[in-house]
């Protein structure tokens, strides 16, 4: 703080001598800019506490990245959102991927995002999202109303076979397992795709689809189309409302798919009770119905070795056409399970093939440590699990276990 004293004269207090003025507003001015310093300090540090707090309010959830490609075929520059597994960097392995029409919605691709996320921590396989965003809306993905005319969806369709999944499989690591989801018009979209080129996805998925489009013509195709000689697997899943008026589309639809469908397609229809257009929860849904039985838990398989977990993801991965391998989440559970029964040899075998598979994982060092300790190889368990905390310095499991450890260390 600074303290300025004027010193008033004999005769008249409150005049100040002229010699003085010149001294009194220096030292006025100097107290201006060094109160100015001090703001400047205090906003300097509260700007500093506000940048630290923003950091601390970071989301934990990335949705990904924005890119584009150039289209010839569109003859226009495509905007793309892009959504990879938490672990894609360290993990180097293979991906299926879901293309998603309309990713402009961003509250949409965010749930897919988010949704695939959680479900890819053992419910599902991983998965790769790739979003295409419409700015000019979904319509686009629709005959045009004066004439019927398809040449931008057919158009589309050329872009996805020719430019988009080319791109997508030089770029990225990917299984040659692909899944086309579209809402509303961009689900109409997905059918006629399927209708079209059977092949270029090897499942589709139609939230609330538009089928009341092209009616007739829908049906020729799945009557003589390419659909009618495919020769290798393709699933379809419709879902909607029974309260947004596509239940006579649907049902019509349906009806002829299944009297013409070839032996190795496959379809589901689910319709909602008061859900509305597309709904929320269609999504989940859609993939539990691809992957039925991905987790052994979804179908009470009890699968009690590791033999039998690794044989369960053989045959999936035979039957998917790319290698899937046994979820982290299954192999710590069988590994922890059998710890408990005391099978030490057992568990020994399972957390070794977790570390074989899953070299970049906590779960698997941090399952080490705890067989570890269980055979009383305490110093060993203790690097295993420090070893957890460094790929996941928050990991709390591996700091409780690391915090008992060093009790039962000090103790002996």
């Amino acid at each position: 703080m600074f303290v300025f004293l004027i010193k008033p004269m004999r005769n008249n207090p409150f005049i100040i001598k002229k010699e003085n003025m010149k001294t009194t507003k220096l030292l006025i001015l100097i107290c201006a800019l060094s109160l100015n310093t001090v703001f400047a300090q205090e906003k300097a540090e509260k700007n500093a506490d506000f940048s630290r707090l923003t950091k601390q309010r970071e989301p934990a959830v990335s949705l990904g990245e924005i890119s584009s490609l150039e289209s010839k075929v569109l003859n226009r520059t495509i905007p793309l959102s892009i959504h990879l597994p938490a672990n894609y960097d360290s993990a180097k392995k293979n991906y299926p991927v879901l293309y998603m029409m309309g990713s402009d919605y961003r509250a949409r691709f965010a749930m897919l995002a988010s949704t695939l996320d959680y479900m890819g921590g053992g419910q599902i396989p991983e998965m790769i999202l790739i979003g295409i965003d419409l700015p000019e809306g979904n319509r686009v993905l629709l005959p045009t109303r004066e004439n019927q005319d398809t040449t931008i969806p057919d158009n589309y369709i050329n872009f996805f076979e020719s430019e988009l999944i080319p791109y997508v499989n030089n770029n990225y690591r990917t299984a040659p397992f692909k899944v086309l989801f579209g809402g509303s018009n961009s689900g109409f979209f997905s059918v006629y795709t399927l209708l079209n080129n059977p092949l270029l996805f090897n499942g589709y998925f139609a939230s609330s689809p538009s089928l009341y489009n092209i009616p007739v013509i829908l049906q020729q195709k799945i009557k003589s189309g390419p659909l009618k000689t495919l020769s290798e697997n393709r699933f379809l899943h419709i879902i909607y409302s029974d309260d947004e008026g596509l239940t006579n589309d649907v049902s019509e639809f349906t009806r002829v798919l299944a009297e013409h469908k070839p032996a190795r397609f496959t379809f589901k229809v689910d319709e909602l009770v008061h859900q509305g257009h597309v709904p929320a929860s269609d999504f989940t849904k859609f993939l539990f119905a691809l992957y039925p039985d991905f987790h052994p838990f979804n179908f009470r398989e009890k699968l009690e070795s590791l033999d039998k977990v690794t044989q369960h993801f053989a045959r999936l991965s035979k039957r998917y056409g790319y290698k899937i391998l046994p979820p982290m989440s299954v192999i710590f559970d069988l590994g922890f399970v059998t710890i408990r029964s005391k099978n030490l040899i057992a568990a020994e075998e399972i957390f070794q093939y977790s570390l074989e598979v899953y070299p970049e994982e906590k779960d698997s060092y941090l399952g080490m440590g705890i067989l570890r300790r269980a055979q009383g190889q305490f110093k060993s368990a203790k690097v295993m699990i420090e070893k957890a905390l460094t790929i996941d310095p928050d990991y709390s499991l591996a700091k409780r276990y690391l915090e008992r450890l060093k009790n039962q260390m000090d103790t002996r």
